[in-house]
């Protein structure tokens, strides 16, 4: 039997809507006794002479970190690169992982922004440099290698030159920056009195390494900015930074630090034939797919193998036996696609919404799909379900690892991570219940009769519940259907079959859209017809490059842009790689 009342999905799923930081959208009638909805816009007006807000000092994030790592001993010490990174495995791993940060934590979050610093990572990071300058200099062929002949020559007259010489060389790699006759003093006193002994190389190396300007982004900014108060411009070593660690999460390349070193970096045409040159690196392929995986990552999905045995869930399956690669690898086919559209074969933002292709490489989820597994290199093989288009019928966005669907959670992952509206906390006396599989009643009818009176009854029903009722002709394993089956919890018996129903008031601009679709593919074409989801994602990217939420009063030029770009069918390419030429990128606001 149903109960009525007022349901919410885990303790954050559901609530009205509120505003992410200054969203600058208009308001619509609320009802359910909480605050009148406040949704995001879909368009930004760029102000002249506005400076975003002074930010405070950034962090490499663990893959960052790692990266960096990895790059500099492979460049100095290629042979032994596997050996030194072995060794610091276990102080990496004990490093603490970066957690999906954003103005609604889990949906349109990304770990670039997450800026916490605990006491763990103040001694992770003194242990990396002390065990890096032990291994860089380990033997005298390492230290050879990394320093040059005169660091192991027996000759105790050159060595000052050469210490001199190698904190100015490799000291430029790892801080990032120019090497002045000052860091020479500092990183030099404690290797003491020539002549040296391969401790006291291992010394001057820990130290370098140990630096603020290694594992954070130090930057002084350079010549004072024209385009509003208080801003500069970034130095061309910070540029240079900036520009690698964005596209390829790791430290520039010679090529990039000899132009910073020179000036050059900060010429225009010059410039601009960097950022060409960088995006078109193998290497940017992975930041790009880290943007689309964590932006697409629904953090309410189970494994979909931890109900295996369970009365419900096995009714449910059937035939089908998910392992525990399979949701990984839904979340892999979404980022897939987003590199495809955006690096691989440039296409329009809309494609990621209109295409009929499937980028499932494992067997496991092709097969989910009826379609043979692509294998990343040719193009890839069309769905032959007609239910399938795009990103809200794949896999990733339906399924739950449960014996239901969950229409709830998938209204929330829309409304917060692809239109960008925010979803205020609940009313305080809100009865936190997750809805069941019922014997009666639809998955659908479940929820509508849970959260169709009371306080809940303004948000779910005008804002959350139809975005996920759309997409219900798909089970909770993601596979189509037109019936759901009804199935005992407790026995797992099928009691009956009900037939699903997709047709929905969408309410995707919550001021006044009262637009009926009949079914997800419906609601995807509404979504792009709106705008939203071109300046979500404009919202999105911004926040992924800029390591920040965005503000969008102050940072209404930047986010104009890329918006601007998206609404004009500008290839996806054109788009990532734009933000790099924005007068955003390359300032910096220091506050007073």
């Amino acid at each position: 039997m149903l109960r009525k009342g007022c349901a919410l999905v885990a303790i954050m799923a559901a609530g009205c809507v509120g505003d992410i930081t200054d969203s600058g959208g208009g308001s619509a009638g609320g009802g359910g006794g909480g605050p009148g909805p406040v949704q995001s816009t879909a368009a930004f007006e760029c102000k002249g002479g506005v400076a975003p807000d002074a930010v405070p000092l950034r962090r490499l994030s663990k893959v960052q970190l790692e990266n960096t790592i990895a790059d500099l001993v492979g460049l100095v010490l290629p042979s032994d690169k596997d050996a030194i990174l072995l060794a610091l495995e276990p102080t990496f791993a004990a490093l603490p992982d970066d957690h999906r940060e954003g103005p609604a934590e889990h949906w349109g979050g990304f770990t670039r922004v997450d800026q916490d610093v605990t006491q763990q990572h103040a001694d992770r990071s003194y242990e990396l440099a002390t065990l890096l300058g032990t291994e860089l200099t380990r033997t005298d062929a390492r230290l050879g290698a990394v320093a040059g002949g005169c660091a192991t020559d027996a000759d105790g007259a050159n060595d000052d030159g050469c210490l001199d010489t190698y904190i100015r060389s490799f000291g430029e790699r790892v801080l990032r920056r120019a090497v002045s006759d000052e860091d020479v003093a500092f990183y030099r006193a404690v290797a003491g009195a020539a002549p040296f002994e391969p401790a006291d190389w291992a010394d001057v190396t820990a130290l370098l390494f140990a630096s603020p300007h290694f594992f954070y982004f130090v930057e002084h900014g350079d010549a004072a900015s024209t385009t509003a108060p208080n801003m500069f411009a970034v130095s061309s070593y910070e540029l240079a930074a900036r520009l690698s660690y964005h596209f390829w999460q790791s430290a520039p390349d010679d090529e990039l630090l000899g132009l910073a070193r020179s000036g050059k970096l900060l010429e225009q045409e010059v410039y601009a034939a960097q950022v060409s040159r960088i995006f078109q690196d193998p290497r940017t392929e992975t930041s790009i797919r880290q943007f689309f995986s964590e932006w697409f990552k629904r953090a309410d999905v189970a494994q979909l193998n931890s109900l295996l045995g369970t009365p419900a869930f096995d009714a449910l399956r059937g035939s089908l036996t998910p392992s525990s690669q399979l949701r990984q690898d839904m979340y892999d086919e979404v980022a897939d696609m987003g590199v495809y559209y955006g690096v691989t074969e440039p296409a329009p933002f809309d494609e990621l919404f209109t295409n009929r292709k499937s980028f499932a490489r494992s067997p496991e989820l092709a097969a989910l799909y009826g379609v043979p597994p692509w294998d990343g290199a040719s193009t890839p093989p069309d769905f032959t379900e007609p239910e399938r288009q795009g990103l809200l019928t794949r896999a990733a966005m339906l399924v739950t690892g449960s014996a239901n669907t969950r229409p709830i959670m998938k209204g929330v992952f829309l409304r917060r991570a692809l239109l960008c509206d925010d979803l205020s906390d609940p009313p305080a006396n809100v009865m936190a219940t997750t809805p069941e599989p019922a014997v009666d009643a639809t998955s659908r009818e479940v929820v509508e009769a849970l959260t169709g009176a009371g306080s809940c009854q303004g948000c779910h029903q005008g804002q959350i519940n139809p975005l996920g009722f759309a997409t219900e002709n798909f089970d909770a394993l993601g596979r189509p259907r037109t019936q759901e089956k009804l199935i005992d919890l407790i026995s797992g018996e099928i009691k009956g079959e009900k037939p699903v129903n997709t047709v929905v008031t969408a309410y995707v601009d919550l001021a006044d859209d009262k637009t009926v679709v009949a079914n997800g593919l419906e609601l995807q074409q509404l979504m792009l017809d709106s705008g939203k989801l071109h300046s979500c994602f404009a919202r999105v990217y911004f926040r992924y490059t800029f390591g920040r939420a965005e503000d969008v009063k102050r940072d209404g030029c930047s986010l104009a842009d890329l918006h601007g770009r998206l609404t004009k069918g500008a290839p996806l390419s054109e788009v990532l790689h734009a933000v790099a030429l924005s007068a955003a990128f390359r300032e910096r606001n220091f506050g007073d």
